[in-house]
This record gives C-alpha cells, sequence and structure tokens, in this order.
C-alpha cells in the first residue's frame, strides 16, 4: 500500500505544475513593472492575457505526458517485469518529452508576439518597443521550462525507484536526456540573466533602456562565466564518466578495474567507494574460483547459493564408484610423483565426462572417486545420465594412448540425505545412505567379474533411454547383504571403442 501511495502523489503533484504554470503568466508581468508603468486595470489585462499564453503551454505540455502517464498506469495496476520494462523509459523520459515538441515551440512564439504585440498597444509605448519586450517575454517562459523540468525529475525519481526494483536483468536502457554538463552550464547562465535584469530594474530608473541595457549586461556576464562553469561542470562529470566506464568493464567481467582517485571531495569518496566494492567483488570471485577448484562447480554454486545449512534433503540419485585397478602394485613400481601425475591425468579425463553428464564428483578416494547423479542439481534421468558418462568414461580412457591405467566402475541408484555434512565450522557437501554403499560394493564385485562397468538391478530398472546390450551377472554377493544379486555389464559397439566394456569371461558367484 505504501508503494502505491508514492505512485499517486507523483501522479497529483504532477497535475498541479499545468496550474502553476498558468500562475507563471501572471508573475512574468509582475516583472514589467521594474521596467515601465501601467495602470492596474491595463495590468489586470495583460496578466489575463498571460493566464491564455501559459495555459496554452500547460495544454501542450498535458499532452506531450499523456504517454508516459498511461504506461504509469499500467505498471501501476500491474506490478509484473513486463510493465515494468516498458513503464521506466516512458517515465524516465517524462521530464524531456514536452521540449522534443516542435510545435510548443511554434505556438508560443506565435502566442508570445501576440502578446506583447498588444501590450505595447495597451501601454501606448513605440511600436519598436516590442522587439525589446519580446525577448523578456521568451526569457521567462525559458525559465519556467527550466524549472518545470527539474520538478518533473524530482517527482518522478521516487517511481522510477520502485519500477527499477521490478525491472527485470538487461532491462532499464537510459533515454536520451539533458547532461549534467549541459545542466550546469544552462542553470548558472539562466540565472545570471534573470538576476542581472532584476537588478537593473530595481536599481535602475524603470525605463525599457534600463531593460535593454540589463539584459545585455547579463547576457555578457552569462557569456564569460559559462567557460569557469563548464571547467566546474567538467570537474564533476569527468570523474561520474570514469567510474561509468569502470562499471561497465566490471559488468563484462574485468574485475581488475580500478577508478582513479583524483580528488578528496564527494567523487573522490565515490571512486574511493567503487574500488573497494570492485576489490569485495575480485575476492568473491576468488573464492568462487578456489570452491571451483576443490569443489565440483555445481557444489560451489549450491553453497553459494543456499549457504552452510546443515538440513539435508532427501533425493533419488545415481551414485558411481570409479576405481583403478592394479594401482597398488602400479604405486610400488613408480616414484610417488609421477604415480600423481598419471592419476590427475586420469581424473583430468573424468572429471569432464561427468560434469558433460549433470554429474558431480563428490569426492576423490585415493585412487578413485565417488561420482553422483542427481544431486545438488536433480534430474529425473540420472541413471541414463550415470551410465552414459561411464561408457563415455571407458572409450575416452582406451583412446587415450600413454594411460596405463585399466579402470573399473560400480552404479546403483537409490534414496540418499544430500546436504552439508560437518561441525564446528568445516563442512562438506556429500551424500549419505546405503545406495552410496552399494555402488561401491558393486564396484568391487567387477574384480570378480572381470567387467569394466557393472550396473545394480536399481539402476536397470530407472534406464529408460537406449545404452546398447546388458549381460546379466546373477549371483553375486555383495558384501554386507545377505541375498546374492543380479549385476549387469554393459557392451559397448565397436563404433564406440575398439575394445568391448567386458575384460574378461565373466565369473559366476562371489
Amino acid at each position: 500500500m505504501a508503494r502505491r501511495n508514492e505512485v499517486m502523489f507523483a501522479k497529483r503533484a504532477l497535475a498541479l505544475l499545468p496550474i502553476v504554470g498558468c500562475l507563471a503568466g501572471p508573475v512574468a508581468t509582475l516583472f514589467t513593472l521594474l521596467f515601465t508603468s501601467m495602470p492596474f486595470g491595463t495590468l489586470c489585462l495583460v496578466a489575463a492575457l498571460s493566464v491564455i499564453v501559459y495555459g496554452a503551454d500547460s495544454l501542450l505540455w498535458i499532452r506531450a505526458t499523456r504517454a508516459p502517464l498511461r504506461a504509469l498506469d499500467i505498471w501501476d495496476s500491474a506490478r509484473t517485469p513486463a510493465n515494468a520494462a516498458l513503464a521506466w523509459p516512458a517515465v524516465a523520459d517524462l521530464p524531456l518529452a514536452p521540449l522534443r515538441q516542435r510545435r510548443t515551440y511554434i505556438v508560443m512564439f506565435a502566442l508570445f508576439v501576440a502578446w506583447n504585440s498588444l501590450g505595447v498597444r495597451l501601454l501606448g509605448l513605440p511600436p519598436q518597443d516590442f522587439l525589446l519586450f519580446l525577448p523578456g517575454s521568451v526569457l521567462g517562459w525559458t525559465y519556467w521550462l527550466a524549472i518545470r523540468f527539474l520538478l518533473t525529475e524530482l517527482l518522478i525519481r521516487p517511481v522510477l525507484t520502485e519500477i527499477s526494483a521490478a525491472l527485470p536483468n538487461g532491462a532499464g536502457t537510459p533515454v536520451a536526456s539533458i547532461s549534467l554538463n549541459q545542466r550546469l552550464v544552462a542553470a548558472v547562465a539562466g540565472t545570471i540573466l534573470l538576476a542581472g535584469t532584476v537588478v537593473a530594474g530595481i536599481v535602475g530608473p524603470g525605463t525599457v533602456t534600463t531593460l535593454v541595457i540589463g539584459i545585455g549586461a547579463s547576457c555578457a556576464i552569462a557569456v564569460i562565466t559559462s567557460w569557469s562553469v563548464a571547467l566546474l561542470a567538467n570537474s564533476i562529470t569527468s570523474p561520474i564518466a570514469q567510474v561509468r566506464l569502470a562499471a561497465e568493464r566490471i559488468g563484462d567481467g574485468d574485475l581488475t578495474t580500478r577508478v582513479p582517485i583524483v580528488s578528496t571531495d564527494e567523487v573522490g569518496v565515490l571512486a574511493r567507494a567503487f574500488n573497494t566494492m570492485a576489490d569485495g567483488l575480485r575476492e568473491r570471485e576468488r573464492i568462487r574460483t578456489a570452491f571451483g577448484t576443490y569443489l565440483d562447480p555445481a557444489v560451489a554454486e549450491h553453497i553459494l547459493r543456499e549457504g552452510p545449512s546443515l538440513t539435508g534433503a532427501e533425493v533419488e540419485v545415481t551414485a558411481m564408484f570409479l576405481d583403478v585397478r592394479g594401482f597398488t602394485g602400479y604405486a610400488e613400481r613408480h616414484p610417488a610423483r609421477e604415480v600423481v601425475a598419471r592419476l590427475n591425468d586420469l581424473f583430468e579425463l573424468v572429471v569432464p565426462i561427468v560434469r558433460g553428464h549433470s554429474g558431480h564428483v563428490d569426492k576423490f578416494v585415493g585412487d578413485g572417486l565417488l561420482a553422483v547423479f542427481g544431486a545438488p542439481v536433480p534430474c529425473h534421468d540420472h541413471a541414463d545420465r550415470a551410465l552414459a558418462a561411464a561408457l563415455d568414461i571407458v572409450a575416452a580412457v582406451h583412446r587415450t594412448p600413454g594411460l596405463e591405467f585399466e579402470i573399473a566402475m560400480g552404479l546403483n541408484s537409490g534414496r540418499v540425505i544430500a546436504g552439508n555434512i560437518g561441525g564446528a565450522g568445516r563442512f562438506d557437501y556429500s551424500v549419505i545412505g546405503d545406495a552410496i554403499n552399494v555402488a561401491a560394493r558393486v564396484e568391487a564385485a567387477t574384480r570378480g567379474t572381470g567387467d569394466t562397468v557393472l550396473l545394480s538391478e536399481q539402476t536397470r530398472r530407472l534406464l529408460r533411454a537406449e545404452h546398447g546390450n546388458l549381460i546379466a551377472r546373477p549371483g553375486i554377493r555383495l558384501k554386507g547383504k545377505s541375498a546374492p544379486a543380479t549385476l549387469y555389464a554393459p557392451i559397448l559397439s565397436t563404433r564406440r571403442t575398439e575394445r568391448s566394456v567386458v575384460d574378461h569371461p565373466p565369473h559366476r558367484g562371489g
């Protein structure tokens, strides 16, 4: 409800601007008393004519702002991201939209010509004085346009804040506007012109000649001081532009970007704050990279998103245990440094395949690893993904020259608890359950059957895709299980690898 009040306030305040605009005409008329005298009746008549002139300007302003306010109404009635994306540029353009209407300048110039011509005739002044009053009238109207522009910006700022909070990513592209440089120069020049003209009328004899002198002197002072105002504006906008460009580079991924600190004022504070933010982003990216190095990226993203919560989730997964056959003998025959290097070569081959099938490496266990499919990112076809990964791993190992290892894998599916395990500030994301233990037992059974890959009955039942023939291995006794189990060994076609997944004749029994 509070949000809607902000929009309602802005709309009501904007509705008052045309009324204030009509009052700007009589105020401008009062300034003419500084340079000429007129009877009260004539003053009232000229003031009434000014209301008509400025009223026409208000009507043109209402016409120009109708479309942006309609977009605001649509967003206010249904605050969706799609409506926000349409409303933000429309509302942001609201202050400038009336200034882009050429019709306004044509109509207002014609009205000012008519108004000043009638005013000079009513005052009994020489016709050529019309050329002196017309610039003053245009100057007063221009000053009102600047005030209305700034007031409109001020009123819509809270509304734009609310709309931007609902914008989808990438929306809210800046619309064309008046730069800060142009605003500062125009504001100072306009203030000098108005102040100089008013002062000339107050301290001078109050003649039309005084008006000419006041406007002329004010214009000269405004021109002379514009260069210093431009320097002041540049000292503000140039550092801000550097911050904007640096923000764009950070948005493109260059976190080494820094903004030079070139002043000790608020702009310097802004630059320091930006650099502090960039340092924080670099540290966060360093932590994320470290997570990706020591943890699977999917797990790292899960931890960064969910935090170190100890609440586990029960999910159905397929676990894959991979082990190197004859590793103990290999380690005895080779230096430790070479053993580690060859293991890293193997895992460099295996890990991308696991990730490519939407699995993650839960942990490395000596010369083997445990991969899990279906957590932390759930998927309904985890069994198919796990078996496809196992077959691709076998094919990749057989295709890689110089890799001396023979591997074996065991797959099993079931429900497990997936979550952060640990205590005293030290946690590890893992999966816990009997399904994981059975997968390790299935892998151990490959030593007896001679198969490279074995999968359990639970995994076979969950398969939906075609993976080639599966050879049953009945009567296999798994450690810790009382009843014998039937396991299954897949066979690769010769188009995927020159070697069968079955390396040796099957052995029955445990």
